[in-house]
């Protein structure tokens, strides 16, 4: 669905105490978890069977995360495809794609916070991350959810975390000159670890390769700035998450933002983009595209690892008059150096 346009009233997903009860479900397999605060129960791996049946929950409330950010948006009665000759799963409605084979295992989890619940299913990946969060709401089936429990739980993990994916072999970082000429071609495909068109060659070197008038460092106070004023400014804003087994993008007009002690989150009726704190390091980049005779710039956010996080910008339906100010935010340390 499209998170834009969704009606009211809300989304919520936190619920009365003893709404959920997981023992009701499998006693046998439950265990407590985040030191009793928690009922989980782990899932048998057969996700073709998972998400195929999900679409019976109705509207779910999905996050997925990497590294500095993580992303929310809602999915209503989504429905995976395969094709022959990928590992990857795509619905067609939201866009998202997910990768099975990248799954290390999922719990069914009920939260205890205050006197409220939330029921939820994680997913994480082979080394042990959590990549993707599907969580019950008001306007989700509950009988649903306890059946999806009952048919796919199991007594352990699906695989022992730990095991990660196989190093990537990096070529030397590309030259300036090779880079800007397949510069254009990058807005076109979707946003990735690797730079399309050089095998080998990640996309942050060739971020560092292309030159300040096309890429350049962001601090993350002016990201915040940018995106503080667009919502203030009820700007369409649209954005991508990926990590080592979901890509999921997301389209929101952010209403109001708040500060955690995760970060700082911008809320949008259907959606909500996240600034992880300190503790989520990595770099944050503005890219710069002029297609059509039109210039387009970007946030880009990769881990400490150097891998592709998450990707924001403007909306198709933005105006002049609303592309103008982002830029302005974006290019006022385009030849600065560095400073948080």
């Amino acid at each position: 669905m499209d998170s834009t346009s969704h009606p009211s009233p809300r989304i919520a997903y936190s619920f009365p105490s003893f709404t959920f009860d997981l023992r009701r479900v499998r006693a046998e397999w439950c265990f407590e978890a985040d030191g009793g605060a928690a009922q989980a129960i782990h899932l048998d791996g057969d996700w073709a069977g998972f998400f195929k049946n999900l679409r019976e929950l109705g509207l779910v409330m999905v996050t997925a995360a990497r590294g500095p950010v993580s992303m929310a948006t809602a999915w209503e009665k989504p429905v995976f495809q395969s094709y022959p000759g990928s590992d990857e799963w795509l619905c067609l409605e939201s866009g998202t794609e997910i990768r099975p084979a990248a799954f290390g295992g999922a719990m069914a989890v009920v939260e205890d916070v205050g006197d409220q619940q939330v029921a939820s299913f994680q997913f994480f990946d082979r080394s042990g991350e959590g990549c993707l969060k599907i969580l019950v709401t008001n306007w989700s089936d509950h009988e649903v959810f306890e059946d999806l429990v009952a048919r796919h739980a199991s007594g352990r993990r699906s695989i022992s975390f730990g095991q990660k994916p196989g190093t990537r072999k990096e070529t030397p970082a590309p030259d300036a000159k090779t880079v800007r000429q397949l510069w254009n071609g990058l807005s076109r495909s979707l946003p990735d670890t690797v730079f399309p068109g050089l095998e080998g060659v990640s996309r942050l070197s060739a971020l560092e390769a292309v030159g300040q008038d096309l890429a350049w460092r962001l601090p993350r106070r002016v990201v915040r700035q940018a995106l503080q004023s667009m919502t203030l400014s009820q700007v369409p804003l649209g954005g991508a998450i990926r990590n080592e087994a979901v890509f999921m993008p997301t389209g929101f007009y952010s209403t109001h933002w708040g500060e955690c002690g995760c970060g700082i989150t911008f809320f949008g009726e259907a959606s909500q983009l996240t600034l992880r704190g300190c503790g989520h390091r990595g770099q944050t980049w503005a890219t710069r595209f002029v297609l059509g005779g039109e210039e387009i710039i970007c946030i880009e956010m990769y881990d400490v690892r150097g891998d592709f996080a998450a990707g924001i910008g403007l909306r198709p339906e933005a105006g002049k008059w609303q592309r103008e100010p982002w830029a302005d935010v974006l290019r006022s340390v385009q030849y600065s150096s560095l400073s948080e």
